[in-house]
């Protein structure tokens, strides 16, 4: 299945007016959850208040269910109702001896060695760190990232890397194929602002058997945030799993911790995490005025969104679904989250250089 729709119900095309004047749109004028709300185009904040009205009439009278083919989930804390989909993709296989020797040909790893040591050391014969093991001064920690090496400990060998390289280096990349492509969770939330709001939406993908399949669990009422965040926790907290996100290093994970925590949910959210954005910057800041993800999907994945609404409004569009019950303005927020998963997964495997970047 393609998206989470059912086929009765397909995602409502609103009229897009290309017009527009591009003011800045004060609090005053709209709906403002949080400051960042400000900063919406006027044009892309008119537009997108035209594609909520269409939708909310387009959608008059229907039920959440009869839109949307999922199917609700109950555990301790309560219930929620999740979205499935499945679409063509994939990554390379699990590659350790690659990972191993990219991270093991990287003397700087080494604490006390520099670009100009590296190269005098490497004149001197050691070409690997796993020739440092027999040197007087650098054998004791050369050992020790020998060790996690074979132990494919990922975790350990991301925070090494961190210490000693940008967060952006490739080689981080390359400690990514100590992991099956099943290993990976990429994960996107939606919310009503900034901290200390719930969290609406959390989406997660994984890719297997040539394709990525999502799983988003949508919130029907703030109620069920909880549950949510309950039934998500086993994808997160499997042994071997690797987070993937967007940005996700300083909002998606931090913001699932505080409402974690905000309900006394115990969690250890530990895994190793590739944050696309960094290497996305170190990539293409040259080539493009932004690095957000929808300016990478169009300009480097050459996607285009239709009827899209901005994440910025996302909260608007799911306050007027709590005010009126009508789940049409519900509609592109999923596919906005879904596309996302979709767009952060091609990005990833394009980047690592997986064959065709996972189309």
């Amino acid at each position: 299945m393609a998206h989470p729709f059912d086929q009765a119900g397909r995602l409502w095309r609103a009229r897009v007016d290309r017009a527009g004047e591009y003011d800045a749109v004060g609090e005053s004028n709209e709906y403002s959850p949080d400051p960042w709300s400000s900063f919406i185009c006027r044009s892309d904040y008119d537009r997108a208040r035209r594609l909520r009205d269409d939708l909310v009439a387009g959608y008059r009278g229907r039920a959440l269910e009869d839109v949307f083919c999922g199917r609700e989930v109950a555990c301790p804390s309560g219930t929620c109702y999740v979205l499935e989909s499945r679409s063509a993709m994939d990554l390379d296989d699990r590659s350790p001896d690659r990972a191993a020797a990219a991270i093991l040909g990287d003397l700087t790893l080494v604490h006390g060695i520099g670009e100009a040591t590296e190269r005098r050391l490497k004149g001197r014969g050691y070409r690997t760190v796993a020739d440092l093991a027999r040197h007087p001064r650098y054998r004791r920690e050369a050992a020790r990232l020998l060790d996690s090496v074979a132990k494919g400990n990922t975790c350990d060998l991301l925070e090494w890397i961190g210490r000693r390289h940008r967060r952006s280096d490739p080689l981080l990349l390359e400690a990514s194929r100590f992991h099956a492509p099943e290993d990976f969770v990429f994960l996107d939330i939606e919310t009503l602002g900034l901290f200390s709001r719930p969290i609406i939406l959390i989406g997660l993908a994984r890719v297997g058997d040539g394709s990525i399949t999502t799983r988003q669990y949508l919130l029907r009422s703030v109620v069920e945030e909880e549950a949510a965040l309950t039934a998500v926790l086993p994808d997160l907290e499997a042994d071997g799993t690797a987070l993937v996100t967007f940005n996700g290093r300083a909002f998606d994970l931090p913001y699932i911790r505080e409402r974690l925590a905000y309900y006394g949910i115990p969690a250890d959210l530990g895994m190793p995490h590739f944050d696309v954005l960094h290497f996305a910057r170190r990539r293409w800041r040259d080539s493009f005025a932004s690095c957000r993800l929808g300016a990478l999907e169009t300009g480097v994945l050459g996607v285009g969104r239709e009827s899209d609404v901005p994440g910025r409004m996302v909260p608007e569009f799911y306050d007027a679904y709590q005010r009126t019950g009508n789940p049409g303005p519900l509609v592109p927020v999923v596919e906005h989250n879904r596309q996302d998963l979709v767009s952060l997964a091609r990005l990833f495997a394009l980047l690592r250089g997986d064959g065709d970047g996972g189309a």
